[in-house]
């Protein structure tokens, strides 16, 4: 981090109370939660009322001239803007942020603050939780359909990859599709260098006045399809790319959204090129869709050949391809029910079709590279997809924390035989809620779930046996113990037992529900938490 002259624009914004919290505290949670929905006008309505409002505080008026300009994209008296950012107008002027026109200031740019989340490190310089990040005006502040070559803002896609990154210190990491540079940004907190790709001129462009807004010099910004500027391997790589399947009949291609290709090509051709961009032991998070029908339901862990890298898809919703349709045709500004609608969604559904769609899922693919010059138990690898869509829980040191436990632990399940786990002690996650469900009247329960309280909030059925293993994971007895004094407490074979839980515990422990307890002298999963470090 480094002060570049349009850091101090940062500053005096920050200065200025223009923050995401700030502005909740300005027009309160229901308008925040509007501005979510995509919904403007109560926030305008509120900034406009606190302007003529003779009570309203010279902090609170510039808060809200600020945000008229460059969040809702207003035009406002230059000289209000000049008692906020004083000498700083004429820096914003100069970076193409702000233009005067007689006595007033709009911005071309949206510029939005941008307020971290837990696991990002911070504490560089006074304000750093905050960013500030530059992109195009989009459908929050017009009712037209967006332009081909929009810079798409920080959306509901970006934020969940900002949250599920891992955020260990790397040598060199990549975003791949950088758009208005969020991920660069971030990468660039726990890296040494960054290289941040894209095929739009003018996203690079953005996204490097986003980097020399908040002080960041480190991020290599290059110009090209995918993988082709990234020229040599890296730790960490993290890609929210074009992905949304668009038919290629269509008029008007949306660069910040699709890719080009027909069908899932795009993030086909991504996520199999990965492995060969990694350094041993480097890994990647990507965002993405794919479709898939009654006579192939393979999803991305089959497109990596690879036998040294692990892949974790997470399906994390799935829809018909009308719902799909309608969703990124009414993201792109088209007025539902006009001629352009219709002729839309008759496209979308023909170019399914020619594939036989049934549905188009969205998800998670997480990647990890073996080290092998770095052996260690529990080093196995594994391809697996599984389908998670409940809302994620409570995560207090982050989701990405979470996930980094989650692979970890299954390269030590992939590692690893029946009499390997009998022979290990399993801990439960501290986090759990039993729930035992009974019919009035009866003395035993019709059911037992288990309840996660991080990750994704996860319930798992559990049958007697089960439950009673669970009860007493605190790491003293391994499986094969608690096996065996269950079996007679139950007054069933233990043998038997002792292979129904093999298979249970081991579900759990993919789920982060129980931790193993492996040797410190032989490598941790849950202690090591799969980084490079």
């Amino acid at each position: 981090m480094t002060d570049l002259p349009l850091t101090r624009l940062s500053e005096t914004l920050y200065r200025a109370g223009y923050t995401e919290p700030r502005l909740r505290q300005l027009w309160g949670a229901a308008t925040s939660e509007a501005l979510v929905r995509n919904n403007a006008a109560p926030a305008i309505h509120r900034c406009t009322q606190v302007l003529v409002d003779d009570s309203a505080t010279e902090f609170d008026r510039g808060l809200a001239n600020l945000a008229l300009l460059f969040h809702f994209h207003r035009r406002v008296d230059l000289s209000a803007v000049r008692a906020v950012l004083g000498e700083d107008v004429d820096t914003a002027a100069e970076a193409g942020l702000i233009e005067i026109t007689d006595d007033e200031v709009s911005a071309p740019f949206a510029l939005t603050p941008y307020d971290l989340p837990v696991g990002v490190p911070r504490g560089f310089r006074t304000g750093d939780e905050n960013l500030y990040l530059v992109a195009d005006h989009g459908t929050l502040t017009t009712p037209e359909a967006l332009d081909g070559e929009f810079v798409l803002g920080l959306g509901g896609a970006g934020r969940t990859l900002v949250s599920i990154t891992p955020r260990d210190r790397v040598e060199l990491a990549a975003d791949i599709g950088t758009g208005c540079g969020i991920q660069a940004l971030l990468l660039a907190r726990h890296s040494t260098r960054v290289i941040a790709t894209d095929t739009s001129h003018r996203a690079l462009h953005l996204a490097a006045l986003s980097a020399e807004l908040n002080g960041v010099d480190t991020i290599e910004f290059r110009h090209g399809s995918l993988l082709e500027p990234v020229d040599e391997p890296v730790d960490l790589l993290v890609s929210n790319p074009p992905f949304v399947i668009t038919p290629r009949s269509t008029d008007t291609t949306f660069e910040y959204r699709d890719g080009g290709m027909t069908g899932d090509a795009l993030v086909r051709t991504l996520f199999s090129q990965i492995p060969a961009a990694l350094n041993p032991g480097g890994r990647s998070v990507c965002l993405g869709n794919w479709e898939t029908s009654s006579a192939n339901a393979d999803g991305p862990e089959t497109w990596v050949s690879e036998d040294d890298t692990s892949v974790l898809v997470i399906e994390r919703e799935a829809l018909d391809p009308i719902a799909y349709a309608e969703t990124w045709i009414r993201d792109g500004g088209i007025p539902r029910a006009s001629a352009a609608w219709n002729t839309a969604v008759a496209a979308w559904l023909a170019d399914f079709a020619t594939r036989a769609v049934d549905e188009i899922v969205f998800g998670y693919v997480l990647m990890t590279r073996a080290d092998n010059d770095v052996p260690t138990i529990g080093s196995g690898t594994f391809k697996t997809r599984v389908r998670t869509t409940s809302a994620p829980a409570n995560n207090p040191h982050g989701l990405a924390e979470f996930l980094t436990t989650i692979v970890a632990i299954r390269s030590w399940l992939a590692s690893v035989g029946p009499e390997e786990i009998a022979a290990t002690a399993f801990t439960r996650s501290p986090d759990l809620v039993e729930h035992r469900h009974f019919v009035p009247g009866e003395s035993e329960p019709s059911s037992i779930t288990l309840e996660q309280g991080i990750g994704f909030g996860q319930e798992f059925d559990l049958d007697t046996a089960l439950a009673g293993f669970v009860s007493v994971a605190d790491g003293s007895l391994t499986l094969r113990q608690t096996a065996s004094a269950l079996a007679q407490l139950l007054d069933v074979d233990a043998t038997a037992l002792e292979d129904q839980l093999i298979a249970q515990v081991r579900a759990l422990s993919a789920a982060g529900v129980l931790l193993p307890d492996i040797d410190s002298t032989e490598g941790s999963a849950t202690r090591d938490g799969g980084g490079r470090g």
